[in-house]
């Protein structure tokens, strides 16, 4: 169970990081400008948070207790994203503001939760440096896309888009290293137990 949830985050992170450098190269979207559903990935594109909730629950089930405040923030942030992706795309044209009810919530929990998952394993010796610097990594580029709305106005308008792509990039890229990173700590945790029952 825990090597499903596992790589179900890796597959979750990097569908959801892909997603934007297809809507981008592929299908030739620019930022800020929207779209009316079109491509089949876009109707299944709220699945790639969700996916990601499998990283959260190995996570949470190696180490417990250390972690539990984080998890439950990253959990609540994963949720909002994937509804946000959900209602913007089968609730078009509501005139409900999901952007402010959802992903602008969901990116500062995220922020937060990425926080506070970097705060409590710094330092750990039973924790893998590893997971300590994906949660560094992911709050590092979340708060740097909670600053870009700022920086928007300085940047060229040419480079907004490659900029908002490289940034949902990383985000779903950091959380497939991190559903890699618990595989390979459930893997070698198995091994153990397997070694033992052999003895």
């Amino acid at each position: 169970m825990k090597t499903v949830a596992a790589w179900s985050c890796v597959v979750g992170g990097m569908l959801w990081g892909l997603k934007p450098l297809y809507d981008w190269l592929v299908l030739g979207r620019r930022a800020n400008t929207g779209y009316i559903a079109s491509d089949f990935t876009d109707w299944i594109k709220f699945l790639f948070p969700f996916l990601c909730l499998g990283g959260l629950y190995v996570l949470f089930a190696l180490y417990k207790g250390k972690v539990r405040k984080s998890v439950v923030i990253l959990a609540a942030a994963l949720v909002f994203n994937g509804l946000f992706h959900f209602f913007e795309i089968y609730f078009t044209g509501s005139g409900i503001p999901f952007g402010l009810l959802f992903l602008f919530s969901g990116t500062l929990l995220l922020l937060a939760g990425a926080g506070s998952l970097m705060i409590q394993l710094r330092g750990s010796q039973e924790i893998p440096r590893a997971l300590g610097r994906s949660a560094e990594a992911l709050f590092t580029v979340t708060l740097l896309f909670c600053l870009l709305p700022f920086l928007s106005g300085s940047l060229p308008e040419r480079n907004l888009t490659p900029v908002m792509v490289l940034l949902m990039l990383l985000t779903g890229f950091i959380w497939a290293a991190m559903g890699a990173v618990l595989a390979g700590i459930v893997r070698k945790e198995a091994s153990v137990k397997l070694g033992k029952s052999e003895v």
